[in-house]
């Protein structure tokens, strides 16, 4: 979804998306950038009924993307195309979180409704995006925390599960690949994403629970994995930081399907030399690495 700025001043600006929903978005002193959800378009049931998302079909949407793909294409890069997630999309754009989580239990003819909403505009927008040429397709899903996902895994298999493996099906019969992203304890639900044939999952946290060693282990050989590097680099000093970046290559990087990866990109506490010291050495052992396995 599009989105507009509507007021902004000093450190914060609220934007406006294309369902109605609003978010506060805040910069503080030394810090990233934080999000507030401060209106939805769904607070009850009657208001998802009244609610019209714009057309993704509209090729107006997708004008660049064309263009684009072939000017990186030919210079040796690997294009993706970002679409709205399908379990977050829902509280990202729809409903408050505790609205859907509660339907989800209580509600499931509601939560259904909700997720084919943001589903179907997904799919529609994943095509066209694909059919540009598009390498991969990617959303955001954050499912879990770092005890565990959010829903019950019989829940997601029931309600979120098929919209995945229908956008994954989706890219693969144009030939793409997809990423998906989700942080939190995600362990439960492996099974299912590897059935469906999700070629990377990312960002594997370790402050979330997800071992990368076990992963490598019981699904190395069907899916890649993206992340490994913990969002705690900045509080590391720089043997620290060696230290970590060499063992999450020796623990990824056997057989391939690993990308190196933070789980929490670059923490605002890195020093500008840490930071210099940290790309030094990714670029250092991951091409020794490859130079190995070639």
């Amino acid at each position: 979804f599009r989105s507009r700025t509507v007021e902004s001043g000093g450190p914060y600006r609220v934007v406006e998306w294309e369902t109605g929903a609003r978010w506060m978005m805040m910069r503080r002193p030394f810090s990233a950038f934080t999000r507030k959800y401060i209106r939805y378009p769904v607070m009850r049931e009657e208001d998802l009924d009244a609610l019209e998302l714009p057309d993704p079909e509209n090729p107006e949407r997708y004008a660049r993307i064309e263009e684009d793909v072939r000017y990186f294409t030919e210079r040796g890069y690997f294009t993706t195309c970002g679409i709205n997630g399908f379990f977050s999309g829902v509280w990202y754009f729809l409903c408050p979180f505790e609205l859907w989580l509660k339907s989800l239990v209580s509600n499931r003819p509601f939560a259904e409704r909700l997720i084919a909403k943001i589903g179907e505009f997904n799919l529609k927008a994943a095509e066209n995006c694909l059919e540009t040429g598009v390498h991969s397709i990617g959303w955001v899903d954050d499912l879990g925390y770092n005890k565990g996902t959010f829903i019950s895994p019989k829940v997601y298999e029931e309600i979120v599960y098929p919209w995945h493996r229908k956008a994954i099906e989706l890219a693969h019969r144009h030939g793409a690949f997809v990423n998906m992203h989700s942080h939190g304890n995600i362990n439960a639900i492996m099974p299912l994403l590897v059935e469906a044939r999700l070629d990377v999952i990312n960002p594997v946290g370790p402050s979330d629970n997800m071992d990368l060693k076990t992963l490598k282990k019981n699904y190395g050989d069907s899916i890649t994995f993206q992340g490994g590097i913990s969002k705690f680099i900045g509080e590391m000093d720089k043997e620290k930081l060696r230290e970590h970046i060499m063992d999450r290559i020796a623990v990824g990087s056997p057989g391939g399907g690993y990308i190196l990866s933070s789980e929490g990109g670059i923490p605002v506490t890195m020093s500008h030399e840490n930071f210099r010291y940290y790309m030094e050495c990714n670029r250092k052992y991951r091409r020794s690495s490859l130079e190995r396995c070639l």
